[in-house]
């Protein structure tokens, strides 16, 4: 008899849904339910919250990498002032 499963509709965009699927393999598939397409999946309903505190942890942990070199102010040399 086939077994059922509470799940809630998660969207988001391309890289993160990425990220999504990162956690999920990395934790044998312990959050996603379904793919729909590459911004929708099937997550299960007692995980939502634990899967976006994941790709929050993840997300700030690759922003925490961005390293500026030291003088660049982020303008464009091709622009003037």
């Amino acid at each position: 008899m086939p077994k059922a499963q509470k799940g809630a509709l998660l969207q988001c965009d391309p890289p993160q849904m990425a990220m999504v699927r990162k956690i999920d393999q990395e934790s044998n598939h312990a959050y996603i339910l379904e793919e729909i397409d590459d911004k929708t999946c099937l997550v299960k309903e007692n995980r939502v919250e634990e899967i976006k505190t994941k790709v929050k942890e993840l997300m700030d942990s690759a922003m925490g990498q961005v390293v500026f070199e030291e003088g660049d102010d982020d303008r464009d040399s091709d622009l003037g002032p």
